[in-house]
């Protein structure tokens, strides 16, 4: 990763083979694409059909999925309601029916219709927290032997980037504050983000457009506009990826979290995951991680529960998952990535000073253990898992 300053000027460059990270025997670090991600869980599920589209209720043919209780996934609606029975929970949709099972997993986000349904009855609300910042989003193609596929190279070259994946972070400067980061996440694809501080938040979008991350819908003309203003100055770099985005690919959002961090994550057989139990502003890097945990041990726990078959197992598998430590721990990481956030964008000398010196004379094994740090959440969570559950966990 190369570091620089908004102005330009180059800090440190962490090298893979500096970071001594290992993700596996035969790769040794990398970044992936949200979307590729969530597809492969699909194909997993058997959720794809053979020219890689999804399989829904409303696609299928009545032979295959024409009962709406034995259909596996529904596409086009939303859950509005819920109620916890001795023996199933019922969720009411959008469309005006209802299913059953055993439990209910919401993993529906910051805008959590399961979590304001489950928090109706909170006295001092359930509202979010504004951060301070806002961020523009976007991902870039590189078009091979184009101006910013040879830029891209020659840092490569020049910073001793061997594997060729540049990826790129821009600390702020007093003058001009803010954060930018870039990474390629796909062959010839960069995913970017640049944080910037605003004091009042933007309008909270909670469309079903999943590309505007809860941000503003902006026509492509508002978009250009403001980010002709905001590059203004920037690193040639900064502007280069930024600017060669297509418009449709880029948006602008808010870091929101949550003012309650003491809320439970279960109710009876209801249980939150993801950014519906703890969403965070993405400074720690955590967000995706402590889902994917959440997911793994509220899986585990339910199989647990269903293979024994013991009256009031599944309310209590829930209730393990909802662990008070796993909560004041994410409290820990969230507050921390305020932090971040906070000095980020700051225009104090102090501050501004310091995050770019510790930047430049930092042990690359130092930033490696301040980026994992997060992690020790989901490390936590797990142990206690097996400490619980033993070798009757499944991966």
């Amino acid at each position: 990763m190369h570091v620089f300053d908004s102005s330009g000027k180059t800090l440190k460059t962490y090298r893979l083979k500096d970071l001594q990270l290992k993700i596996t025997d035969s790769r040794s670090f990398g970044f992936a694409n949200r979307s590729d991600l969530q597809l492969a869980l699909l194909e997993e599920l058997g959720l794809t059909d053979g020219d890689g589209q999804i399989r829904d209720v409303a696609a299928a043919a009545p032979e295959e999925d024409g009962d709406i209780e034995a259909a596996v996934l529904h596409c086009g609606v939303a859950v509005t309601s819920y109620e916890n029975h001795p023996d199933h929970v019922e969720v009411r949709l959008s469309d005006g029916t209802s299913v059953r099972g055993c439990a209910l997993l919401a993993c529906d986000g910051i805008h959590s219709a399961i979590r304001q349904h489950k928090h109706r009855d909170v006295a001092d609300g359930d509202g979010f927290h504004y951060c301070g910042q806002v961020a523009w989003w976007g991902k870039t193609a590189v078009e091979e032997g184009s101006a910013l596929d040879a830029e891209l190279a020659k840092l490569a070259e020049e910073n001793g980037m061997e594997d060729g994946n540049v990826s790129l972070a821009m600390m702020g400067t007093r003058a001009r504050p803010g954060v930018f980061f870039s990474c390629e996440v796909a062959e010839g694809v960069h995913a970017w983000v640049y944080v910037l501080k605003e004091k009042d938040p933007p309008a909270a979008n909670a469309s079903d457009d999943l590309t505007r991350r809860g941000g503003v819908a902006l026509t492509g003309d508002q978009k250009q506009e403001e980010m002709s203003k905001l590059l203004d100055g920037t690193p040639e770099i900064v502007r280069a990826i930024m600017t060669h985005a297509s418009v449709d690919d880029v948006t602008r959002a808010g870091f929101f979290d949550r003012k309650n961090q003491t809320l439970s994550y279960v109710d009876g057989r209801v249980a939150l995951l993801g950014d519906a139990a703890h969403p965070q502003s993405p400074m720690m890097g955590q967000g995706a991680n402590m889902a994917i945990v959440d997911g793994f041990v509220a899986a585990q726990r339910l199989a647990a529960a269903m293979q024994s078959g013991t009256e009031g197992a599944i309310e209590q598998a829930l209730v393990d998952y909802d662990s008070k430590t796993r909560r004041k721990d994410n409290t820990k990481v969230i507050k921390k990535a305020r932090r971040y956030g906070e000095w980020g964008v700051s225009r104090n000398r102090v501050v501004s000073w310091l995050a770019r010196t510790s930047m430049k004379y930092v042990p690359a094994s130092t930033m490696l253990n301040e980026i994992v740090s997060g992690d020790k959440s989901n490390k936590k969570f797990t142990e206690s898992l097996r400490k619980d559950l033993g070798e009757t966990i499944r991966v």
